[in-house]
């Protein structure tokens, strides 16, 4: 259980982990540790008024607390690092990606993460992420590597197109993400 969870300490940890023998793996089981009890991840987390904060970069790993809202997507889009996400409110839709036989891509599995659910995604997973709850959905996504020193890509919703993952390509993608959304 996370009973007295507390975010430097919780930090150290990942820190820590990131740089065992299998980093993959050990954080993952600190992630499902922690995120066993979600209201005492919730207590222990600061409120932050921007929806991305770095909570700790460097080379080895990327601890960023990640707010969506609802009916705001991002896009199909990878990492090229492992990534761990732990939900401690609301609900965070992954929808993942694999390439179709036209060149493009299509959903191959859709996962709602509820308070306490943790998700992994290796570093070639093609995923979006859109808030599935009224409220928004609260997390940390703990990477890898150095998320914002990677180049990674960003993928068209509805051709599949490859580019170079940017902001600005995010907010002109996000209009075809949200009507596929709201198909689904």
């Amino acid at each position: 259980m996370a009973e007295g969870f507390e975010l430097n300490s919780f930090l150290d940890e990942l820190k820590s982990a990131s740089r065992g023998a299998s980093p993959t793996a050990e954080v993952r089981q600190i992630l499902d540790r922690v995120f066993a009890d979600p209201s005492a991840v919730a207590s222990g987390m600061p409120a932050y008024e921007q929806d991305d904060k770095i909570l700790f970069e460097d080379d080895a790993v990327s601890i960023w607390f990640c707010r969506f809202r609802p009916g705001d997507p991002v896009p199909p889009h990878d990492h090229q690092i492992s990534v761990s996400i732990g939900v401690y409110e609301g609900v965070e839709k992954n929808s993942m990606y694999r390439a179709d036989a036209n060149g493009g891509i299509e959903v191959s599995s859709v996962h709602e993460l509820g308070p306490g659910d943790v998700f992994s995604i290796g570093p070639t997973g093609i995923h979006s992420v859109i808030c599935g709850s009224e409220a928004p959905s609260l997390a940390i996504h703990v990477y890898l590597g150095n998320l914002s020193e990677v180049e990674r890509n960003l993928f068209d919703p509805r051709t599949g197109e490859r580019m170079r993952f940017s902001d600005e390509d995010v907010e002109r993608l996000k209009p075809y993400q949200q009507e596929i959304e709201a198909r689904a």
